[in-house]
């Protein structure tokens, strides 16, 4: 029924960056309840010597979590070659198309989302049941603030505790956001919850890769996908659901705001009339084969079998070279072990 994209790298962006992507792939994994449900998450760039994100906090996420992901790896190189050069270490928009390609087509839906959010259904009907009621079109939903000092009190494994949670703030009365002037766009940072059929995901070719530096790359989505299903006020889902966005910057200033430099928004925003992207035909690394990582389940993974997959290549001389360096070694250590107790005995 539906696809949760998520995209991220590790490299311990903001505050507690492992805790709270826990915490929100598990609570999106109990948002899967078709077989074919499934979390994409797209890991841009990370070093080479380390693993990607969803892999280093394997071990905090739980059975269902584990079970819906499905993670792919961007390298740098693979980066640099599909959009040039660019000031940022990480590209939003080829992590998101590259979830987009590979997507499981028996999937009527696409959310393209971020690892910081809980989103609460405000019923007790499955999510499944009043997507397959709502007409098929882009849907945005505003998001509403928690503080880092109480999230980060939550336990990561515990969905229950996090659900509760939920409710406790919902009960306690919300003010959401107001509502921006363009109607197409309606609220700011939309980019935590853009829902619209996968089909319609691929009519627009993906987000907009050319968008190399900062910013604005989910409102060109909005307005493309606006386009796409006729212009008018991009319909939100407020009254079945609400996004509940984990803050994790160290003040209210928008993050990178002063630092980096931003797309241009009349080239992106106010100058696009029409719903595809430019991008090339193979968006998405669409002719590169990516392999899929999947993440065994606790306690599951044979130590032999990490040995096996991940020890060093050796061919037949350095094998020799290192029996014989081993018992080299290992005679004389014998060798000058009996020479210091005989010189320390006289």
């Amino acid at each position: 029924m539906i696809t949760f994209l998520v995209v991220g790298r590790n490299d311990g962006y903001g505050i507690n960056l492992h805790k709270r992507t826990a915490m929100s792939l598990n609570f999106l994994a109990t948002l899967c309840q078709e077989p074919d449900d499934e979390i994409i998450y797209v890991d841009c760039n990370t070093p080479i010597q380390d693993c990607t994100l969803a892999e280093a906090i394997a071990d905090t996420l739980t059975p269902e979590a584990r079970r819906r992901l499905r993670i792919f790896r961007i390298s740098g190189e693979q980066m640099a070659a599909a959009i040039g050069e660019t000031p940022l270490p990480f590209s939003d928009e080829l992590s998101r198309n590259v979830g987009i390609r590979r997507s499981n087509p028996k999937n009527a839906w696409l959310l393209s989302t971020n690892c910081d959010v809980f989103i609460q259904p405000l019923d007790n009907r499955p999510l499944a049941d009043w997507l397959r009621s709502l007409p098929r079109r882009f849907y945005l939903c505003p998001r509403i603030s928690i503080p880092a000092e109480q999230w980060q009190m939550l336990d990561r494994l515990n969905v229950q505790q996090m659900a509760e949670f939920c409710d406790a703030v919902l009960a306690q009365g919300v003010r959401l956001p107001p509502e921006r002037e363009q109607p197409w766009l309606r609220f700011y940072s939309v980019g935590d919850f853009q829902l619209a059929p996968r089909e319609q995901w691929l009519q627009i070719a993906g987000c907009e890769e050319g968008m190399k530096l900062w910013g604005h790359s989910d409102a060109n989505n909005a307005k493309r996908l606006n386009l796409l299903n006729g212009g008018g006020r991009t319909p939100d889902l407020s009254d079945h659901l609400r996004v509940l966005h984990l803050d994790h910057t160290f003040s209210m200033v928008v993050a990178h705001q002063n630092t980096m430099i931003h797309n241009d928004w009349k080239q992106w925003i106010d100058d696009v009339s029409a719903p595809a992207s430019h991008n090339r035909e193979d968006w998405g690394l669409a002719s590169v084969n990516l392999p899929e990582i999947r993440l065994p389940q606790a306690a599951a993974v044979d130590p032999k079998l990490i040995l096996k997959t991940h020890r060093r290549q050796r061919n037949f001389w350095a094998q020799c070279k290192l029996q014989v360096a081993t018992r080299f070694w290992k005679q004389a250590g014998g060798a000058a072990h009996w020479l210091e107790k005989r010189l320390t005995h006289k």
